[in-house]
């Protein structure tokens, strides 16, 4: 059923507004507190709520309080903020910042300028470091869990994959041909998640942010042998470094990859350096060059027209006043 809108939960605190969105493990609510400031409540879905036995239910229940423990000790600019955890019934509750804008998924332009999209990735790769040191992986890094704050260039981590990873074939990620963001280690629940898992799906989002293209995911890849496309190839305005440093992120094995987001930033251009700059076509590069050899060519004729009839009337100089002496009186 879900929460409808004018419902309140911990006695008050939070007022539900609307629904946001719902996927395999939660729903998410937009909700406003006693303060009139708006906030995200996320839960559990009631699919899954029902499909699990109480034993199951009570383990990923405490999972996600330990990692929610964590989360609100990640104090970082583009990581979302956790407000709170709490218990409505029988669902246990997160309470977040909102964060006004549009995820990376749904911007208009879907293939963003290098630069632009190294500044993001970077800002992100800064707030996995954060998540990383204090103990605990992301598993959901992809452009619809990053939001773009609006009105400014500063991108936010939000909805990290609490329940992903939990040792029931109900919560177990599937092989799915369209989710090219996660690595193979989050679809066999015996592996082992290192941040080198989020070192990969970091690359496939930089190779959608420069391409508007999800890579093969990795179980075809995998068990089908599909072809990872080079991103260079879809857009060939992509810089080499940033070529290879996306297909190391996005190498299979996890011994394979980059162990640490740090190692994995080392391999992106710093600033514009080896960026590939647009291509001007001949005709238009030509078009410009003539346009600009027509305005030169005219400054001398209004050289005459810029020269003044007569010498400009100096302004005369304000006043001296002078300061009356004082004297001491001895």
């Amino acid at each position: 059923m879900g929460w409808q809108p004018g419902e309140q939960l911990r006695n008050g605190q939070y007022t539900i507004i609307r629904e946001l969105g719902r996927g395999r493990f939660g729903i998410t609510y937009l909700a406003r507190d006693k303060q009139g400031k708006t906030c995200v409540i996320k839960t559990l879905s009631d699919d899954l709520i029902n499909q699990l036995i109480p034993s199951d239910l009570k383990r990923l229940e405490d999972k996600i309080w330990q990692e929610a423990t964590k989360l609100a000790h990640c104090q970082h600019p583009h990581i979302v903020k956790l407000k709170e955890s709490f218990k409505e019934g029988d669902r246990v509750c997160l309470a977040m910042e909102h964060i006004a804008g549009e995820t990376l998924e749904h911007l208009p332009n879907k293939i963003l300028p290098e630069f632009v999209a190294l500044d993001y990735i970077r800002q992100i790769g800064s707030a996995l470091n954060c998540v990383h040191e204090k103990g605990f992986v992301h598993r959901d890094v992809k452009p619809a869990n990053i939001v773009l704050r609006a009105g400014k260039s500063e991108v936010v981590l939000i909805d990290f994959g609490l329940a992903r990873g939990f040792d029931n074939p109900l919560t177990t990620v599937q092989a799915s041909t369209a989710d090219g963001f996660a690595p193979l280690e989050l679809y066999h629940v015996d592996s082992e998640q290192k941040p080198y898992t989020d070192v990969y799906s970091l690359s496939a989002t930089l190779y959608v942010l420069l391409t508007g293209t999800i890579p093969a995911s990795a179980m075809d890849r995998s068990l089908q042998k599909a072809q990872l496309i080079p991103p260079k190839q879809l857009n060939s305005q992509i810089s080499d470094h940033t070529n290879t440093a996306i297909l190391e992120g996005l190498k299979l094995a996890p011994e394979d990859r980059h162990q640490t987001i740090n190692e994995w930033l080392k391999l992106l251009p710093s600033g514009h350096q080896n960026l590939v700059l647009p291509q001007i076509e001949p005709a238009l590069f030509w078009t410009i060059v003539g346009a600009m050899a027509t305005v030169l060519g005219t400054i001398p004729a209004w050289m005459p027209l810029l020269k003044p009839s007569s010498p400009p009337t100096p302004s005369p100089s304000p006043p001296v006043i002078e300061q009356p002496q004082k004297t001491l009186n001895n």
